[in-house]
């Protein structure tokens, strides 16, 4: 039963003054468009085909022709109404007998009201037809969808895929919707007391660090694990591989297509859901990273933190915590080799959480040298971690390191060489994930910046996604994530560019998916 009503029936209100004497509303024809009207009018023997005032269900309002002379008041007539449009050939619609009740002067001609007698004139049916014409499906075209945002000719192996994933995941849920309501919260959502110490944390090797507070719940994890997410990633990498075959120009079809099936299948994992929804305004924000450096097991159901689980242990999410493992190996080599006289700088560019720097620094109980750290982004929240997560290692270690936190905008790291020259020169200056949103001409420029910034011998460390990514698919037609990929070669490219004398290499990290290109001062 409907529950619109919004008041009991004696709060309903009806007209006021002058209205409460009900009249039929009258319609222009520009209101009734796109229907199209022809009337004729036959007085005193004689057929007119005068214009169009108005109608109402009692009759119908023209203007005269001028080569007519007008009928008298009271005078017999009959009308014909003819309409059509592109869903009515021109029918008659209405003919009756009617008597001429106004007569009046206007700018366009004479007036003649003509007041239908007997059969009054078929309002709704008029207002009904002309609905019909003006009703569109909503995605546009007709209703035999000949033209639909997914339509697109060929692609049945990426329309297959596509429909066997949904199927798995409607599946998927289902199954572990039935299985969360036969665990306790605590082996779904953690807080049970731990099985002992060597169960506190598990770590599983494509996912990050897991909690498992008991036997139960590391179970869960790992029976997911063995299970969902290898067949999960099978269809990132079956549809990926499927949606390559495309051109530009049929893409945005494939993605309406994914996205009308799977997108809403897809959004109870976190991580997705927050690379899609963008709150800080951009994708792979500091949140996005700390779900895959140690919050791969988050979600408001198990369907959700088994999904977020599998994109936690996507390529993608492995070559993040992998380039976050060079970076870090890095520095701590450094660090420990020192400089001669000074303190060992470094710089960290679109820092985001800082991972790789708060990792380094909790292994090094004692720092062997000291050491100055820049950590530089434009996105106050990402700082705002950093700093207060880096504060107790910052006093742990004393005079021996020193923090800087740069807020600015990425318009001015671009085109403001001068940025860092307070600060430097840096041993390393590294940037893992900025590059892969600057086009060639930008990306040569601020690898020309940095350089500029090294001290004597020092290395710039500039990571890009490598074109080969299994889950571009998901990044581009689910999360909106568009990145620039580049080659090793079109990495040395700007490299070349921008430091035409610097030394340049390319070195992969472990997944290969997140080469870095080292650029190295004379």
């Amino acid at each position: 039963m409907s529950s619109s009503v919004p008041h009991s029936y004696e709060e309903l209100e009806g007209a006021a003054g002058r209205e409460v004497f009900f009249r039929p509303q009258r319609y222009r024809p520009a209101d009734l468009l796109p229907i199209a009207f022809t009337v004729r009018v036959l007085v005193a023997g004689q057929w007119s085909q005068p214009a169009l005032v108005d109608v109402a269900q009692g009759g119908v309002a023209v203007i005269w022709p001028a080569d007519q002379p007008p009928p008298a008041v009271d005078a017999a007539a009959t009308v014909e109404l003819v309409v059509a449009s592109q869903l009515v050939q021109a029918s008659v619609f209405h003919r009756g007998e009617a008597r001429v009740a106004v007569l009046r002067p206007s700018e366009e001609g004479q007036v003649v009201g003509l007041a239908l007698v007997g059969s009054p004139l078929d309002v709704d049916g008029l207002l009904q037809v002309r609905d019909l014409q003006r009703w569109q499906p909503h995605q546009g075209g007709d209703l035999g969808l000949a033209v639909s945002p997914w339509q697109v000719q060929g692609h049945q192996e990426f329309r297959a895929a596509v429909g066997a994933f949904r199927l798995f995941l409607e599946d998927a849920r289902d199954n572990l919707h039935q299985l969360e309501r036969i665990l306790p919260w605590s082996v779904i959502h953690g807080d049970g007391p731990p099985a002992d110490q060597s169960h506190a944390v598990h770590y599983l090797p494509r996912s990050g660090w897991v909690p498992c507070d008991s036997h139960a719940r590391r179970a869960l994890v790992e029976r997911l694990f063995s299970e969902f997410v290898p067949a999960v990633l099978g269809h990132f990498g079956t549809i990926d591989s499927a949606m390559r075959r495309a051109t530009p120009e049929e893409m945005p079809a494939l993605k309406h297509y994914s996205v009308r099936h799977l997108h809403e299948l897809l959004m109870p994992a976190p991580l997705l859901q927050r690379a899609w929804s963008k709150p800080l305004g951009y994708p792979g924000d500091f949140e996005c990273m700390n779900y895959m450096y140690f919050r791969p097991f988050e979600g408001a159901t198990l369907y959700g933190k088994a999904l977020h689980l599998a994109a936690c242990a996507s390529l993608p999410a492995c070559a993040v915590r992998a380039r976050k493992d060079l970076v870090k190996q890095e520095i701590l080599r450094l660090v420990q080799q020192g400089r001669p006289g000074r303190p060992v700088r470094i710089a960290s560019i679109a820092a985001g959480p800082s991972q790789e720097v708060f990792e380094m620094l909790s292994e090094c109980k004692v720092l062997p040298h000291a050491m100055e750290v820049v950590l530089f982004d434009q996105d106050r929240a990402a700082l705002s971690f950093a700093q207060r997560r880096l504060a107790p290692l910052v006093e742990r270690h004393g005079k021996r390191l020193k923090l800087v936190v740069l807020q600015d905008s990425i318009r001015r790291l671009l085109h403001d060489p001068s940025l860092f020259s307070a600060l430097g020169p840096f041993d390393i200056v590294f940037s893992s994930g900025l590059f892969d949103y600057l086009r060639l001409d930008l990306a040569a420029q601020l690898t020309g910046n940095l350089v500029g910034h090294l001290a004597p011998a020092g290395r710039a460390l500039i990571g890009n996604m490598a074109p080969h990514n299994p889950a571009r698919w998901v990044f581009e037609h689910h999360l909106d994530w568009n990145l620039l990929y580049r080659t090793h070669e079109q990495m040395l490219e700007f490299g070349r560019l921008g430091a035409p004398t610097a030394e340049l290499q390319v070195i992969n990290d472990a997944t290969a998916l997140n080469p870095y290109l080292i650029v190295q001062r004379s």
